[in-house]
């Protein structure tokens, strides 16, 4: 019995064996099942004489009078045709025990021939496709019928055929490429069509949809036909194990050809295609965005169009990148265009190529030409290109270079003044032995007159340029007077009080004179930092603010925004060169020149001629319609700075100065000079505090 049914059944340590069935054909499987009272089965561990895969594990338990019974299946696939013996087999029960199973059961595995009644062919179509073609894999199978009443049926029943089960189709594999590898990508599963009667047989169709993303080559394994059949053989129906295998194919996608590619290739490889170009308005002022809109209609992917490149437009310049919207009825892309002249323009045709697939060549499809009438506008826009704007951070103004040599010899005068006292005391103790050579010979011819050398002492201190008299003397020459002792007395009182070095008034008289250098530099710094304090730059982050916002200005009321910031920072102080031409500029954008030439003119008044002033007064003017105005032959800042310096450093030198020389010419200097910076100031602050144009007004012009 167990040879009739095809297994084989081995018993060893408690465990059952069994291969089912004994043969088989190469690509079909066997199957090996376990079974075990010892309890739950974990894994098996198979190991065949032959290269088989080994998979599909089911288990089940069954429970007789008591005795419970585990089992355990997989299913082996042989990969060649042979004999299958088991080798070894181990088995892995749930609670971590092994038992090995010592049988070798064997399988058969025949290898199928192919049957020539039974036909496969695979095609694509088309054959040579394009990038976004819809490609389709066509498998047919051919097979014979059999014939019942007149009719063709199929001769696949399956095994049980004689059960009256109904025909079904045949069992065909096709196996398909990785989609990451391949240049098509399947749209749709594979469906069987029923058969169609063909000659004596019947023919089967099974397609597959795909569509070419892009170019490459692809190739489809052979498609395999393993099934059972039923056959007439001695008049009656037999089944027969029939096996077909087709040819495999290569399929390569290629591009349109390099050669002869027009200009303004869109990317379309189609049958039909056609477009249409449309303006929103035909009546614009100078300046107004224009948009143009090109709808791209053609019978292949959307996805391979791609925006047409415009050709050079006669007063018209493109702004930014063109937006493409996908519809229905085609793909869209839109052009924002801005007039540049006056007058009734015209928009070129834009050029479009295309592939056309039937005929294997280019073609070119050319939109109309579309009329444009441009009115010119309140204030016109720059014809002239303005400068980039440029970022600086450094201090405002630019000083020439002779200020800063005044400046520097004034800071000289003030550090010798300041070292003029330590200086001159060194020199008067390296020449104290020199200069006692003199008072000595004095000391001596006093001596010479007197006995008493307390008396010859104070003749020595008393010496002034000249001979001075002893007390003796002073009394002897006094005799006759009545006053003479009071006068001696006061004279050594005076002596006393005016060179012994005691007293208070010489004390605060000395603290004062060595205090006197040190306030006059501290007054004079407080007024060379008034200015700068009264001109001191307006907030980092206002600028940075204003930086931010001309970078991200695109629609107009943005760039009227930003150049109104730009102007707040000039209002509160700023008066840089970069400041100046960036308000300028922006000012230029919205259309504002009268607001730009004011700015302009005062950036020349204060810094003199640049290239980047220059190129932005060339696009005000151009935008004025009037000619360039002759540059100022003074600068204004240059000439105050250098006043400022100048005055600061004729200050500092002024105080190098000893007081006790040329007190009025110094008087007078000084007063000079603090006029000069006063006018300077005043100058420097009519010139920055000029009228400006207020933020957003009309475009009017404005002196600075």
């Amino acid at each position: 019995m167990a040879a009739a049914m095809g297994a084989a059944v081995a018993w060893a340590q408690g465990l059952e064996v069994r291969l089912a069935p004994q043969e088989v054909y190469l690509g079909d499987a066997f199957s090996l099942r376990v079974e075990t009272g010892a309890g739950r089965i974990a894994a098996l561990e198979p190991v065949f004489s032959l290269p088989a895969r080994v998979g599909g594990n089911a288990t089940g338990t069954v429970s007789v009078n008591g005795r419970t019974t585990w089992s355990r299946s997989v299913t082996v696939v042989p990969e060649q045709a042979g004999t299958y013996r088991l080798e070894r087999l181990t088995v892995r029960l749930a609670d971590g025990s092994t038992h090995a199973y010592d049988g070798h059961p064997e399988v058969r595995v025949a290898e199928l021939e192919a049957d020539p009644e039974v036909s496969l062919t695979m095609r694509a179509e088309p054959a040579d496709p394009m990038p976004g073609d819809a490609v389709t894999l066509v498998v047919e199978c051919r097979t014979p019928a059999l014939r019942q009443g007149g009719q063709r049926l199929s001769p696949f029943f399956g095994e049980d055929f004689f059960r009256g089960v109904v025909p079904r189709a045949p069992n065909i594999r096709v196996p398909l490429p990785d989609a990451a590898d391949s240049p098509l990508r399947q749209t749709d599963r594979g469906t069987l069509a029923d058969p169609v009667p063909e000659g004596d047989g019947l023919l089967w169709r099974l397609t597959f949809p795909f569509r070419a993303e892009r170019a490459g080559e692809v190739t489809f394994s052979a498609p395999v036909l393993n099934d059972t059949r039923v056959v007439p053989e001695g008049g009656e129906l037999r089944p027969k194990r029939t096996l077909a295998m087709g040819a495999p194919l290569t399929l390569r996608v290629e591009e349109p050809p390099l050669e002869g590619r027009p200009e303004g290739y869109v990317g379309a490889i189609c049958r039909d295609f056609s477009a249409v170009a449309a303006l929103d308005a035909h009546n614009v002022r100078l300046g107004d965005p224009l948009r143009l809109t090109l709808t791209l209609r053609a019978d292949c992917d959307p996805a391979l169009l791609r925006a047409p490149t415009l050709p050079p437009l006669d007063g018209f310049r493109a702004v930014g990148e063109p937006e493409r919207t996908d519809a229905a009825d085609g793909v869209s892309f839109a052009y924002t265009l801005r007039p540049t002249r006056v007058g009734l323009l015209e928009l070129p045709a834009v050029p479009l190529a295309w592939f056309d697939r039937a005929a294997k060549a280019y073609r070119v499809f050319a939109a109309p030409a579309l009329p444009v009438r441009v009115r010119a506008s309140a204030q016109r826009p720059p014809t002239a290109p303005p400068p980039a704007l440029t970022r600086a951070d450094g201090p405002a103004g630019e000083w020439p270079l002779w200020p800063w040599l005044c400046l520097a010899a004034g800071a000289a005068a003030l550090a010798l003044r300041l070292l003029w006292a330590p200086l001159r005391g060194l020199g008067r103790a390296l020449a104290a032995p020199f200069r006692a050579r003199r008072p000595l010979a004095q000391a001596r011819a006093v001596l010479a007159r007197t006995a008493d050398p307390a008396e010859a002492a104070a003749a020595v201190r008393l010496w002034a340029g000249r001979p001075s008299l002893t007390p003796a003397e002073l009394r002897a020459a006094l005799a006759p007077s009545p006053e003479a002792e009071e006068a001696v007395e006061a004279y050594a009182r005076l002596e006393a009080a005016a060179y012994s070095g005691g007293g208070d008034v010489p004390e605060a008289r000395a603290t004062l004179r060595r205090l006197l250098p040190t306030l006059r530099l501290l007054a004079l710094l407080a007024l060379c930092l008034t200015p700068l304090a009264l001109t001191a730059a307006p907030d980092a982050f206002a600028r940075d603010r204003a930086w931010a916002a001309a970078l991200e200005a695109g629609r107009p009321e943005e760039v009227s925004a930003a150049a109104d910031l730009w102007l707040g920072l000039v209002r509160a102080g700023d008066d840089s060169r970069a400041t100046l031409v960036n308000a300028a500029t922006l000012a230029l954008l919205a259309d504002r020149p009268a607001d730009a030439l004011a700015l302009l003119t005062r950036c020349e008044r204060l810094h003199g001629r640049s290239p980047d002033g220059d190129q932005a007064m060339r696009a005000v003017c151009a935008a004025l319609a009037r000619p360039e105005p002759r540059p100022w032959a003074r600068v204004a800042w240059r000439r105050v700075a250098g006043w400022a310096a100048a005055t600061l450093g004729l200050c500092l030198f002024l105080c190098a100065v000893p007081w006790r020389r040329l007190r009025l010419a110094r008087a007078l200097a000084l007063a000079a000079a603090l006029i000069l910076a006063a006018w300077a100031l005043a100058v420097r602050t009519a010139v920055r505090h000029a009228p400006l144009p207020e933020p957003s007004a009309p475009a009017t012009e404005v002196a600075p």
